[in-house]
């Protein structure tokens, strides 16, 4: 083999090196989903791809990756660094008990997760390297990692996801959003005996690309279903707190078929306490003898039949009486106990049958 020859075999050997390596070449995404407390992340959820900004590899050794992308203001810019353990080439795999890369021990690969000012001092989590591809020259042309990041060591933890011109998908973590407030037991509001119209949305309505090439498949205990970014079904009352109705979200992302999936448990409580009207007397009203009578209306969202209603004149108490058509009169004066007009209230108190009280006076004058 002359020297001509193998001149150009070494130019068609680069060619096929790089060359492949750009054909292949794939999407520049930085999704991160941070969980609540963490540091870094500040719990929230964010992607950013080319069209926000610029994803560089720099110059590295063979047992580190190092990725940064930046807006073009640097008004966010985020910083990934990955390595093998004790100089070890970086390869495709699993890494566990990762530390901070600068710092990390014998044994242990590093990990760095930073940016937009905020990073850790210690850390611990784990990584997998899906793709990495190297030049000629040892840089990085293409790259694939998932990693789970804890900042100082607590508890709060950053998922992300980096690919650097590759065609690994980025599979979103799924979460589901609950639009209904939640009452002082943590649970939806009753609104009516059957229980209440529970509305949920998916976290996420755009595909990693940034489109929206989503399906949805929404599934809860109480059999509803649905293939929207929504879902709103009537959730029952929530007799037993250990067995609330759990609801399944599952998105499935049509521009690369991946799949992530979620659950959320929701409950279903009564706190709101009877609403009592007292229809007469009215407030002042100048009553004669005995011949106050005493009209009531009580009405509940939940509890159509009241179980204990009771009654003081003063400080006289009445027996209960039970109004199961929520509506009730009755005599609840005596003859007057001295000349003259005296000043009354009137209490009426009722409690349904979870517990919650309401309460309602009016002033009356009674005169002989």
């Amino acid at each position: 083999m002359n020297r001509v020859t193998r001149f150009l075999r070494s130019i068609l050997c680069v060619f096929i090196l790089v060359g492949s390596a750009s054909a292949s070449a794939g999407q520049n995404i930085l999704y991160y989903l941070s969980q609540a407390g963490d540091y870094i992340g500040l719990g929230e959820e964010d992607t950013y791809t080319s069209a926000d900004g610029t994803f560089t590899a720099y110059p590295t050794v063979p047992n580190v990756a190092r990725v940064r992308f930046a807006t073009p203001t640097f008004s966010h810019w985020w910083d990934l660094t990955v390595s093998a353990p004790d100089n070890a080439p970086l390869l495709p795999g699993a890494y566990e008990g990762a530390q901070r890369a600068p710092f990390k021990t014998a044994g242990h690969p590093g990990l760095d997760f930073s940016g937009d000012g905020r990073g850790c001092n210690t850390l611990t989590g784990r990584f997998d390297v899906l793709e990495i591809v190297r030049d000629a020259n040892g840089a990085i042309t293409q790259l694939a990692v998932n990693w789970e990041q804890h900042c100082e060591g607590f508890a709060p933890a950053l998922f992300g996801q980096l690919r650097y011109n590759s065609d690994v998908p980025v599979i979103r973590r799924a979460r589901i959003n609950l639009d209904n407030p939640l009452n002082t037991r943590g649970c939806v509001e009753a609104s009516s005996p059957q229980g209440a119209l529970v509305s949920m949305n998916a976290n996420d309505t755009t595909d990693a690309t940034g489109g929206k090439s989503l399906l949805y498949n929404w599934s809860s205990t109480t059999g509803d279903v649905a293939t929207t970014p929504t879902f709103s079904f009537n959730a029952p009352l929530t007799t037993d707190p250990a067995s609330p109705t759990v609801v399944t979200l599952s998105v499935t992302d049509l521009t690369n078929n991946s799949i992530s999936s979620a659950t959320k448990s929701v409950c279903v409580s009564d706190t709101t306490g009877p609403v009592i009207t007292i229809n007469s007397p009215v407030p002042g009203q100048s009553v004669y003898g005995d011949t106050l009578v005493l009209d009531v209306t009580i009405k509940d969202a939940v509890d159509k039949n009241i179980t204990q209603y009771e009654i003081l004149v003063g400080n006289d108490y009445l027996a209960p009486i039970s109004p199961s058509t929520g509506h009730a009169r009755q005599n609840v004066l005596a003859a007057p106990k001295a000349n003259g007009s005296i000043a009354l209230t009137i209490t009426v108190r009722a409690v349904d049958v979870s517990g919650n009280t309401a309460q309602r006076s009016v002033s009356v004058t009674q005169f002989p």
